[in-house]
């Protein structure tokens, strides 16, 4: 039997907590939480009781004494450069949160590290390893709706109390929701339905100062795909789902049922099937792929050169909203 895996996560906020949760998951014998660092000693103090392990201030003493064999990277945007960037100089394979870094140059610095290195670097983009959403890119793939003609997604609700967060400061979440949430809508694109080449964006700030905190993007794929995505931190009651049109049928991911289900309508079916979602989470899922390719060195399903794509693209749809037209991406 193989040695458990050494992970530490840099970043002890509401997010790493999902990152431990999936760790624990996989079992000790695959895998050893060992260590948390965030500026704020208590929050990582905290984590440590929870989870075990040792908790610091300064990531760089952490992974100097600890050497752990993985690092998950779970501070807000505007630092994910700066700490995947030290662990991945020492070596230390990352899975970093979404958004990969808050903006392209970034983002292609970051990714060229990696290969420079030749250290895995794989950003957090869990929707790819839901399991309902395998199974739509599997339902695509086989032909099952025809030829793919229209896309729309719209993750959005009322996040109460956002405004006197971390998420709406842009020195420190680098942008609003386009970033924040946009990332996984346009990874979810591109993942489904093809490289994006063209975008028009449009956000405002509802409540938000700093920041925007509801948009939209009509977009394009490369094989003419037209999608619409709308996001929003400001509109209940909520809705979260992916939909597909086809010219043989219709599936809709929901995430508000069944933890994400799956429902879809061919001409074949007649009637609307429904895969329900049986687990694990998303969340689950990406971290075992994150532990197998350490393990193994294989590619990632998501790679780091798909974490600076989906910043491109969220560049330019800012692009967009600056000059009020379309932008070939």
């Amino acid at each position: 039997m193989s040695t458990p895996l050494r992970i530490a996560i840099i970043g002890a906020g509401g997010i790493a907590h999902a990152h431990a949760r999936a760790y624990t998951a996989q079992g000790g014998g695959v895998c050893q939480l060992v260590g948390y660092a965030d500026i704020k000693l208590a929050q990582a103090e905290g984590m440590a009781r929870e989870y075990g392990g040792r908790a610091y201030t300064d990531a760089a003493r952490m992974l100097d004494e600890l050497h752990p064999d993985a690092v998950s990277v779970c501070t807000p945007p505007t630092f994910h450069a700066q700490y995947a960037g030290m662990a991945l100089e020492r070596s230390i394979p990352v899975l970093c949160e979404k958004p990969m870094t808050a903006d392209a140059a970034s983002a292609r610095a970051l990714a060229a590290q990696s290969r420079r290195l030749g250290v895995l670097l794989m950003p957090g983009h869990c929707h790819r390893f839901h399991g309902p959403a395998q199974a739509l890119k599997e339902l695509i793939a086989a032909g099952k709706l025809g030829r793919v003609l229209q896309f729309e997604n719209r993750f959005a609700g009322r996040l109460e109390g956002v405004v006197n967060t971390w998420f709406t400061r842009k020195d420190v979440a680098g942008a609003g929701m386009l970033l924040d949430t946009g990332v996984h809508s346009l990874d979810l694109f591109r993942y489904l339905v093809g490289e994006v080449t063209w975008v028009c964006a449009q956000t405002l700030a509802a409540e938000a100062t700093e920041v925007e905190d509801t948009g939209a993007i009509l977009l394009r794929s490369i094989d003419g795909v037209i999608g619409g995505i709308s996001f929003s931190w400001m509109t209940p009651p909520g809705e979260w789902t992916v939909r597909l049109y086809g010219s043989a049928g219709t599936a809709v991911l929901d995430y508000g049922v069944d933890g994400g289900a799956l429902r879809y309508w061919t001409k074949d079916s007649g009637d609307w099937v429904q895969l329900p979602n049986p687990g694990p989470d998303r969340f689950v899922n990406e971290v075992a792929h994150f532990l197998q390719c350490v393990r193994t060195d294989a590619q990632p399903r998501v790679t780091a050169e798909d974490g600076a794509r989906a910043i491109e693209i969220i560049d330019a749809c800012y692009r967009s909203v600056e000059s009020g037209c379309g932008v070939a991406v």
